[in-house]
């Protein structure tokens, strides 16, 4: 395609006569693009975030994954594994380059990947196996992707004012979106799959802003019977009406002499309908990124029950698949091959209740034993109680499946003697079948739960 293609988004020789021969035809006039949308439209990411719907599904989606923590993690047997803070993929995402934090980083990369549909980050250092320490984002805008006859990529940075940038497969972070165009570009909501819908938005945008502009509708019509003697009282009479009625007297009750008669002008029903049609795009683009429309202000169908079900939907449908596209992206291309740590990013703050339903589901996994006092608290962001809350309870009514109650109570009595034995200096039983050795003997008991009483702290 020549250059001439790539301005209007087709070759010239494809275009209508009319236009090629017409040099005030509105083709020359109206915005082109590479797009072939029915609306006419050049539908670029810029012009998408001026749509508001847009704006706030790039935003609500890049803002959630930047502000979720993550970590690295490594099993140290089947069922446990340990948080492994000096890897250096948790030092590229804690410190990713001189000038970006680790919520600017990851707000970009979510958002490019959103908007674009590619991110590409140049890595500036790496460690001594090779593994990338520090990465550079490319504003998706300035690169140009091509694959070489060897299958790999090469990326071309044009930024305006500075050489340009050629760089290589194993000298960037790539992360396309899937399903991939030509199998190794990424794939753009705005782009690709929304353009239509993008589009026309826009050009709702840019009828109501023309029709609003050029408007020349008044809100009120007078009738007049007769005629004005001329067009200078016609014009007092409309003035006089407008400061007699208009501003904080709006509202007011008036009197029409000389055959006068008032008649308000309503709304359209092509009004009615341009808005119906905007509400109904807005929802179109929403779907583009399977956000919920209460995300962006749309609320005409919420109610506060299916709000908090849509709000767990907006993390299992919406966000889990991004993170998990960046999780095993990393995992690649980021960790070292044989390294067996991996990369996760937490959404349990996302899950969160409110404070009643959070704490109503800390008591019962402390309850049944599954939880401590200080893995609560740390759900909670709050300090430990030091070694005692790293305790876990059971409930005394409960026992392992296939055991015998009786022979299970006489141990339980047993094992409990024992401590009592080396942490009571003196205990008396008010029952029947417990003695307490002397010289170190262990303690006995019949198969009936003796009652216990600490009485002093010296031997009797």
């Amino acid at each position: 395609m020549g250059f001439w293609g790539r301005v209007f988004g087709q070759e010239v020789s494809d275009l209508p006569a009319s236009w090629k021969r017409d040099p005030l035809d509105d083709f020359w006039y109206t915005r082109r693009g590479r797009g072939q949308n029915a609306a006419r439209v050049n539908v670029t990411v810029e012009s998408a975030r001026r749509v508001p719907v847009v704006r706030d599904c790039l935003a609500t989606l890049s803002q959630t994954i930047a502000g979720l923590s993550f970590g690295a993690y490594r099993f140290v047997s089947e069922t446990d594994r340990r948080r492994v803070d000096e890897h250096p993929v948790m030092q590229l995402f804690l410190n990713p380059n001189p000038r970006d934090t680790t919520y600017e980083f990851l707000l970009n990369l979510a958002d490019d990947l959103a908007a674009w549909g590619f991110f590409l980050g140049e890595v500036l250092e790496r460690d001594r196996m090779g593994v990338p320490l520090k990465v550079r984002r490319h504003d998706p805008k300035y690169v140009l992707v091509e694959e070489l006859p060897d299958m790999t990529l090469r990326f071309t940075v044009r930024k305006p004012g500075l050489p340009q940038k050629v760089l290589l497969h194993d000298e960037v972070w790539y992360l396309p979106v899937p399903p991939e165009i030509d199998e190794y570009m990424g794939r753009s909501a705005i782009l690709h799959d929304g353009e239509e819908a993008i589009a026309a938005m826009i050009g709702m945008h840019d009828y109501a802003n023309s029709f609003w502009a050029n408007d020349a509708t008044p809100p009120i019509i007078f009738k007049h019977s007769s005629r004005f003697d001329s067009e200078e009282s016609k014009s007092n009479f409309l003035n006089a009406w407008t400061r007699r009625f208009g501003g904080r007297n709006r509202g007011r009750p008036a009197v029409l002499e000389r055959g006068i008669e008032f008649e308000q002008l309503g709304q359209s029903n092509e009004a009615s309908q341009f808005l119906e049609t905007r509400k109904e795009l807005a929802l179109d683009i929403t779907r583009l990124w399977r956000m919920p429309p209460h995300k962006v202000g749309i609320l005409d169908n919420a109610t506060y029950t299916n709000i908090e079900q849509q709000s767990l939907e907006y993390v299992v449908d919406t966000v889990m698949p991004w993170l998990g596209l960046i999780e095993r992206s990393v995992q690649k291309w980021l960790i070292s091959e044989g390294d067996d740590t991996y990369f996760q990013f937490n959404v349990s703050s996302l899950l969160r209740g409110d404070t009643k339903a959070r704490f109503d589901a800390y008591a019962k996994a402390r309850q049944w034993g599954w939880i401590s006092v200080n893995e609560i608290r740390a759900m909670e962001n709050m300090n430990s109680i030091g070694p005692a809350g790293d305790r876990y309870i059971e409930p005394v009514n409960m026992m392992e499946a296939g055991t015998d109650p009786d022979e299970d109570r006489q141990s339980e009595t047993q094992r409990a003697l024992r401590v009592l034995h080396a942490t009571v200096p003196r205990v008396r039983s008010t029952s029947a079948g417990v003695e307490r050795a002397l010289d170190g003997e262990l303690l006995t008991a019949d198969r009936q739960t003796p009652n216990l009483k600490v009485v002093g702290g010296s031997h009797a």
